[in-house]
């Protein structure tokens, strides 16, 4: 999650720039409700989904951790089980080889 849509763009135009990441959809207006300095928080947000390869995942956390504003940024890993044989070919050939 990103605080608005500027702070996303830049995050994700960072790694699609630096091939760490193949495609990052931007959705805003996500209505986050959590826990924060004791209190309930209710925020509108940007949710961030970036589609990279397994080995690039400790790459693309750093590079948002050094860009993200928020003292905690939310960042996850969902595993992919499966999918169209050529877009998964097409996030390995977007993005760089592991170094």
């Amino acid at each position: 999650m990103c605080p608005n849509l500027e702070v996303a763009r830049h995050i994700g135009t960072h790694a699609i720039e630096n091939q760490i990441a193949a495609c990052v959809n931007l959705i805003p207006k996500v209505e986050s409700i959590y826990h924060w300095d004791d209190k309930i928080n209710n925020d509108s947000e940007v949710l961030c989904l970036f589609k990279t390869k397994k080995e690039l995942l400790n790459e693309l956390k750093s590079a948002i951790l050094k860009l993200h504003p928020y003292e905690v940024p939310e960042i996850i890993y969902l595993g992919v089980d499966g999918g169209s044989k050529s877009y998964l070919n097409w996030i390995s050939q977007s993005t760089k080889t592991s170094e």
